[in-house]
C-alpha cells in the first residue's frame, strides 16, 4: 500500500515543478509578454479616461438641461392656473418623488393644492378585516361581494369628491382615512372643505410596483363620476410605468375627450401639458386632450 509520505512528496514534486516551469517560462517570454501586456494596459487606461470624460461630459449637461427644462417649465406654467384648486389622488406605489413634481408644477402655476389623498392597499380588500370595516362604512352587509362593495365604494367616492358635505353629516372621506382605505399626504384645507364647487381632480399613477387592487375596477369608477359631475379631471401616469393606468381612460369612450390624460408626467414636457391642459379644460369643460409620448397621444404639448 501506497504511503500517505509518497503521496505528500508527490503532491509537493507536483507544485515544485509547476513554479519551475512558471519562472522557465517567464523568463524565455519575458520581454515579449511584458510589451504585449504595458500595451494592452495603457490602451485600456487610455479607454477608461476617454469614457471617464464622456461620463463628466454628459452630467455637466444633463445638470444644464435640468436647469433649463426647471426654467422653462417655470416660464411656460406660471399664472396658468391661478386661482384654481386642485385635489390630488394618488395610489401606494407611486414615487414620493413625482408626485412632488406634479403637485410642484399645479402650485407653480397658481394652483392651490387641497388636499393629496392616496389610496391605500387596504382597499384590495383582501383580508375579512378590511372588508368588514368598508362595508360597515358603506352601509353594507358584511357578506356584500367583494366587486360589488368595491364598485359602491368607487360610486360615492367620486360622488364625495364633488360635492362637500352638509353641516353634521357624516363624511365619507373621513370615514375612508379613519379606516385606512385612504390616506392624507398633504394639503391646504380641510377634508370638509374638499368637493366644493370649482375644484379639479389630478390623478397620478404609474410605478415599478403594481397597485393591490384593480385600477379599472375601482379608480375608472371614480373618475367616470367626477366628469359625470362636469368637473375638470386629469390623469396621468409616469412613462416607465409597470402597469396601464392612462390606457384606462383613453379606451373609454365616455371618458376620452372630456378629460385631459398625460403619459409622461414625470417629466417637464409632461408636467407642463398637464398644468395646460387642466387650464384648458377649466376654460372649455368637456373638451379635453391627449397628451406624452405613449399610444394615443396627440402630441406632447396642448397647441394653441
Amino acid at each position: 500500500m501506497i504511503s500517505f509520505r509518497y503521496h505528500l512528496v508527490s503532491i509537493v514534486a507536483v507544485f515544485l515543478a509547476l513554479a519551475l516551469g512558471v519562472v522557465v517560462g517567464t523568463t524565455v517570454v519575458k520581454p515579449g509578454l511584458v510589451d504585449q501586456i504595458r500595451h494592452q494596459t495603457d490602451v485600456q487606461i487610455a479607454k477608461n479616461r476617454a469614457l471617464q470624460d464622456q461620463v463628466n461630459q454628459l452630467q455637466t449637461d444633463m445638470k444644464t438641461w435640468q436647469v433649463f427644462g426647471d426654467e422653462v417649465q417655470t416660464m411656460l406654467v406660471t399664472g396658468q392656473l391661478s386661482g384654481k384648486q386642485v385635489v390630488m389622488v394618488t395610489v401606494d406605489g407611486v414615487d414620493p418623488a413625482e408626485v412632488d413634481g406634479v403637485r410642484h408644477a399645479l402650485e407653480q402655476g397658481g394652483a392651490t393644492v387641497v388636499s393629496l389623498i392616496r389610496v391605500t392597499s387596504r382597499m384590495a380588500l383582501a383580508d375579512d378585516s378590511s372588508r368588514r370595516d368598508l362595508a360597515t362604512i358603506m352601509g353594507e352587509s358584511p357578506t356584500t361581494p367583494v366587486n360589488l362593495l368595491s364598485t359602491k365604494t368607487a360610486q360615492s367616492l367620486g360622488a364625495r369628491l364633488t360635492n362637500a358635505p352638509r353641516l353634521g353629516d357624516a363624511d365619507l372621506l373621513q370615514q375612508l382615512v379613519t379606516g385606512r382605505f385612504l390616506a392624507l399626504n398633504g394639503g391646504s384645507a380641510p377634508l370638509t372643505t374638499i368637493g366644493a364647487g370649482g375644484q379639479s381632480v389630478v390623478f397620478l399613477a404609474g410605478g415599478a410596483q403594481v397597485p393591490p387592487f384593480d385600477l379599472k375596477g375601482f379608480l375608472l369608477p371614480v373618475v367616470s363620476a367626477i366628469v359625470g359631475a362636469n368637473r375638470a379631471v386629469v390623469a396621468a401616469e409616469t412613462t416607465s410605468s409597470s402597469y396601464p393606468f392612462v390606457p384606462l381612460f383613453r379606451d373609454d369612450g365616455t371618458l376620452d375627450s372630456h378629460m385631459v390624460t398625460v403619459d409622461d408626467a414625470d417629466t417637464v414636457p409632461g408636467r407642463v401639458a398637464l398644468v395646460l391642459g387642466l387650464r384648458d379644460l377649466t376654460l372649455s369643460p368637456g373638451r379635453g386632450g391627449d397628451y406624452g409620448v405613449k399610444g394615443g397621444a396627440s402630441g406632447l404639448l396642448p397647441m394653441p
